[in-house]
């Protein structure tokens, strides 16, 4: 290995563990009420570079200061990555994807101190981190595999399974922002229970009740579909596409951790390690379905070698019976 490339690595893996102390820490200062620790100032903190020492300033500058190294790196990375790999398609897209969404949750973060947001607004900020983490960590996974790719890939996946995939990331998506939309309407005790909500499987539907179920029958459903995509990925690839498997079962323990975390986080009354664990989880769960979306999109050498010869031979058909 080339001393850039231990360079490169070693930002590599300091930028993803930022990006996932920046989630973190934005669920911190969400779950602690610390949004306004430091007023509607931005980028001061109560108008000043070091504020006063309160508790809700302390983590709300904390965040920010986080944001802004993680911003330097993931920035500095993505730069390094470009450079070394130049020409590479994958490395562009994810190292843009990484920035975009950094730069627009970084924007989001600051208008929402300044200006008012209501809640639908607040809540995209979590999924835009996300968002961006997973870009970040994506590029990270490419930097230290690029040696062993040839060998995960070994044949292409299917079309069904590929859209499965994707529709999936797309509807956890959906999960995620109606979980982050529950913390930011302080519906995350509509339901006082669990499994049951207000002692029923199916409550009466109004206000924050309703909001917290649709979370709970939301992520249900995300867990039946992993479910799915697990018993398909086992059947179909445990023996060629190793990566997929492997992705495919690690997407579906961590589901089953988030779903037990959730009830954790109503069992112990929004207690502040239940809900971080919560957020944690769901933050290496949405990087994990990345990571497949991606995966389902590669195919070996052999396979792109036989495509392009049927259609030459294609063309070449075409031609003689014109």
């Amino acid at each position: 290995m080339r001393r850039g490339d231990k360079w490169l690595t070693w930002l590599a893996v300091s930028a993803t563990v930022l990006m996932f102390l920046t989630m973190l820490a934005g669920s911190l200062v969400t779950k602690t009420g610390s949004a306004l620790g430091c007023g509607n100032d931005w980028p001061l903190c109560n108008g000043k570079w070091v504020p006063e020492y309160t508790l809700e300033s302390l983590i709300e500058y904390s965040h920010r200061l986080i944001t802004g190294l993680a911003g330097l790196v993931v920035i500095l990375f993505s730069a390094l990555a470009w450079r070394r790999f130049r020409g590479n398609q994958e490395v562009q897209v994810l190292a843009l994807i990484g920035l975009f969404f950094i730069v627009l949750e970084s924007i989001l973060g600051a208008s929402a101190v300044i200006w008012p947001q209501s809640s639908a607004v607040l809540a995209l900020h979590f999924g835009f981190s996300l968002l961006a983490f997973s870009g970040v960590l994506l590029l990270t996974l490419f930097v230290l595999q690029r040696e062993r790719i040839n060998r995960y890939v070994r044949q292409p996946v299917s079309s069904r399974f590929r859209n499965l995939v994707w529709g999936i990331a797309v509807y956890a998506y959906g999960v995620v922002y109606l979980g982050a939309y529950v913390r930011h309407t302080g519906s995350n005790m509509g339901c006082s229970d669990w499994p049951l909500c207000q002692g029923q499987l199916i409550p009466e539907l109004t206000g924050q009740v309703a909001i917290h179920f649709m979370h709970r029958a939301a992520a249900a459903v995300l867990y039946l579909l992993l479910m799915a995509l697990f018993i398909y990925a086992y059947r179909q690839y445990r023996q060629t596409r190793r990566d997929i498997y492997l992705a495919s079962l690690l997407a579906f323990v961590l589901m089953t951790v988030q779903v037990l975390s959730g009830g954790l986080v109503v069992w112990f009354k929004l207690h502040l390690y239940a809900t971080m664990f919560h957020s944690a989880v769901i933050t290496c769960l949405y990087g994990v379905l990345c990571y497949l979306c991606l995966q389902s999109l590669k195919q070996p050498d052999a396979a792109r070698r036989e495509r392009q010869a049927a259609d030459f031979g294609q063309q070449v058909v075409s031609l003689t019976k014109g």
